[in-house]
């Protein structure tokens, strides 16, 4: 008789190997092509078969285009979208899970059913807006969409782990004749750390690697931020292969290392709402 369990254990093992193949070899042909020297030809899978090592397209890609600047202007946007995510999603998650609201189980369907619009399909209504609010080519034209994007996965993370939260300690600190203002600032906010974590680490990944309305909106190359470089460069690199992936490692590396740096917080953080009690 064949024993299902061990099959599917094994069918499952085998999956994930193959599909964290398929991110992991592209990545390493990135990081191969990147630091291949100028001068040497990609051979191999993909460039995967390196022979030198170089930082030359490091150099080359320093030398030739203002990085810091365009690594400036994404943390500049993005850091301010998160700030303003998680200071009004946890305001409003908050006033979800503990205030009476009429009509607020609509409203939070209403909420979950954004998530469910492609982004491109807001691109134009959004790039609208900032034209007739004259945010076109300005930070604030990526930052205010960048947030109100970000404000409906915040709003249900939240609202779950402050649900979990037990209602003694704050009904504790009514009796002493604290305001729910101070409740939210000094108990609540603190304790929901976890579930931050997990809102900064998409909202920060979300608004960095962002590039469609980034296209559309920003005109000045000075104002751009990291994930258009690429494109901004793409004709000056383009017989410069090796300059072109070192730029694509920049960019890739703030992101990963904030995932590496907050990761070991992102399970707890979405599974913290999961349980009342």
């Amino acid at each position: 008789m064949i024993q299902v369990k061990p099959l599917v254990r094994h069918f499952t093992t085998l999956f994930l190997v193959a599909l964290a193949v398929v991110w992991i070899v592209p990545v390493a042909m990135m990081l191969a092509v990147a630091f291949t020297p100028p001068e040497k030809r990609v051979t191999g899978f993909g460039g995967l078969a390196i022979q030198d090592v170089s930082v030359q397209n490091f150099q080359i890609v320093f030398a030739d285009a203002p990085i810091l600047q365009h690594l400036i202007n994404s943390l500049i946007i993005t850091l301010s979208s998160v700030i303003l995510v998680v200071l009004f999603g946890s305001l409003a998650a908050y006033a979800f899970a503990r205030m009476r609201i009429p009509g607020k189980n609509v409203w939070f369907f209403l909420l979950i059913t954004t998530l469910m619009l492609p982004v491109p399909t807001l691109i134009v209504p959004l790039f609208q807006i900032n034209k007739s609010l004259g945010l076109l080519d300005t930070y604030l034209g990526l930052i205010l969409p960048y947030a109100a994007l970000g404000l409906p996965f915040a709003i249900i993370v939240l609202r779950g782990f402050f649900e979990a939260l037990p209602t003694e300690l704050e009904d504790a600190a009514r009796l002493d004749g604290v305001s729910r203002a101070k409740i939210f600032w000094f108990i609540a906010l603190p304790l929901s750390w976890p579930a931050l974590t997990v809102v900064v680490i998409f909202q920060f990944m979300t608004s960095f690697n962002e590039f469609v309305l980034a296209l559309v909106t920003m005109d000045t190359d000075s104002l751009k931020p990291l994930s258009l470089v690429p494109l901004v460069y793409s004709g000056q690199f383009f017989t410069q292969p090796g300059a072109m992936f070192a730029t694509l490692t920049l960019i890739t590396i703030p992101v990963v290392v904030v995932y590496f740096a907050m990761q070991r917080f992102m399970i707890s953080g979405l599974t913290a709402g999961s349980v009342k009690g």
